[in-house]
């Protein structure tokens, strides 16, 4: 009866963070809601011998799960809106002087 929801594109996203540690705690929250693609200067994996790496724990992933999503910027938002605003004005002008 009803029509089955067609699957939506997964977004892809970067993340960095400080330590590994904060990477895991990010994992253990997102687990399961997000499709890891990349990980660069992963930490060490459990029962490894080599050297731990310093810095940050840079990680690609897509997910269809908003709250995973990078906040979007008030000043991105608002030269969206204007840019279409201008757009409908641009439109406005055009028929009702064209015709």
């Amino acid at each position: 009866m009803f029509a089955a929801a067609e699957p939506s594109a997964m977004a892809i996203f970067t993340k960095q963070f400080t330590n590994a540690d904060e990477y895991e705690e990010w994992l253990a929250e997102a687990s399961g809601r997000v499709n890891v693609l990349s990980i660069e200067n992963s930490p060490v994996s459990f029962g490894s011998t080599a050297q731990p790496r310093g810095g940050p724990v840079v990680l690609r992933y897509q997910t269809n799960d908003r709250s995973f999503a990078p906040p979007r910027s008030i000043v991105r938002r608002t030269i969206e809106v204007a840019i279409i605003a201008a757009i409908f004005f641009a439109l406005f002008l055009y028929f009702t002087n064209g015709f």
